[in-house]
């Protein structure tokens, strides 16, 4: 059998007490601070899809009136949808400059 000093049976009892304190606050870490998604992140959180927004949502994006809104909503249903974002530019009211100001606000899925 091994005899070891006063000194080092106190050192080995200091690093089995840090690991099995460390074992310890890991096991109650993983068991009890469970981090749960609410939500998965995507690029487009926070923007509206032109194809699924009512005529008020769509008021709500600065630059966007009630006929503004009554017409992309119309546009909407002549073509079954918008394909990309790009064909607000087809609408009456909506210039190029417009489009730019509109365009970080909407995405189409």
């Amino acid at each position: 059998m091994v005899s070891f000093t006063r000194q080092e049976r106190q050192v080995i009892l200091f690093l089995i007490t840090v690991a099995l304190l460390g074992m310890g606050i890991n096991f109650s870490a993983k068991r009890f601070l469970q981090v749960k998604i609410i939500a998965s992140i995507s690029p487009d959180m926070g923007r509206i899809d032109l194809n699924k927004a009512d005529k008020e949502r769509l008021m709500d994006i600065p630059g966007i009136g009630e006929k503004l809104a009554a017409r992309i909503i119309e546009y909407r249903k002549q073509k079954a949808g918008f394909q990309d974002r790009e064909e607000l530019k087809r609408i009456k009211g909506i210039s190029d400059y417009k489009y730019e100001k509109l365009k970080e606000f909407l995405f189409v899925q």
